[in-house]
């Protein structure tokens, strides 16, 4: 008979990731996760009732991880570019380790718009987003950029990053590149997306 355990239940949590977030399985079953982590359905239950409840679970700590990242990198005192720079490279490493975490995201808020997972209170976003306005209009008097409201410099930015996960298929075919093309391709991106940002790169 199979022992539960705390190593058990990482196990489980760890191999939900995997089949959710890294090898896209959206309608992934408990028993496909089970077999996945070479235990019975039974044990997944012990733990989590059910799938959602296990979804919801390795997705808020998906998401933590990403926001822990993110904090790490933005409550550096580095000049804007830099911290760019830093929070271009933390989203691309963590979307290549789980790159189908955003099509997730969008997928559950699609069928819920009431749903969030936002990470950032109201009011923090308002922060940033003032902090991000002040950056850009020292960055354009500079002459480093274009001028820009900080809205379409959060989105252009999060587009660039994301897309290449979320089309990764249309984008393959359209230019013709096998996996490790498009691994290279990826590595590519944080330079590329540099440039388009910012005027000097």
């Amino acid at each position: 008979m199979e022992v539960l355990s705390t190593d058990t239940e990482q196990l489980i949590k760890d191999t939900a990731k995997k089949v959710f977030f890294k090898d896209g399985k959206l309608h992934a079953t408990t028993q496909d996760i089970a077999d996945a982590a070479g235990i019975n359905r039974a044990s997944i239950h012990y733990y989590y009732r059910s799938r959602k409840l296990l979804f919801d679970k390795v997705f808020a700590e998906a998401t933590e991880e990403m926001h822990v990242k993110m904090a790490g990198v933005i409550s550096q005192n580095l000049p804007f570019r830099q911290l760019i720079e830093g929070v271009i490279d933390a989203f691309l490493k963590k979307s290549v380790e789980h790159p189908y975490l955003e099509l997730f995201l969008i997928t559950e808020m699609n069928t819920d718009p009431n749903l969030s997972f936002a990470i950032l209170s109201p009011e923090e976003t308002e922060e940033r987003k003032k902090m991000i306005q002040l950056a850009v209009e020292a960055e354009v008097a500079a002459g480093t950029m274009k001028p820009i409201e900080p809205e379409h410099f959060i989105a252009n930015m999060m587009s660039l990053c994301a897309f290449p996960f979320l089309g990764k298929p249309m984008i393959q075919k359209a230019t013709n590149l096998n996996d490790d093309g498009y691994a290279q391709f990826l590595q590519e991106r944080k330079e590329v997306i540099l440039k388009l940002l910012f005027l000097d790169r």
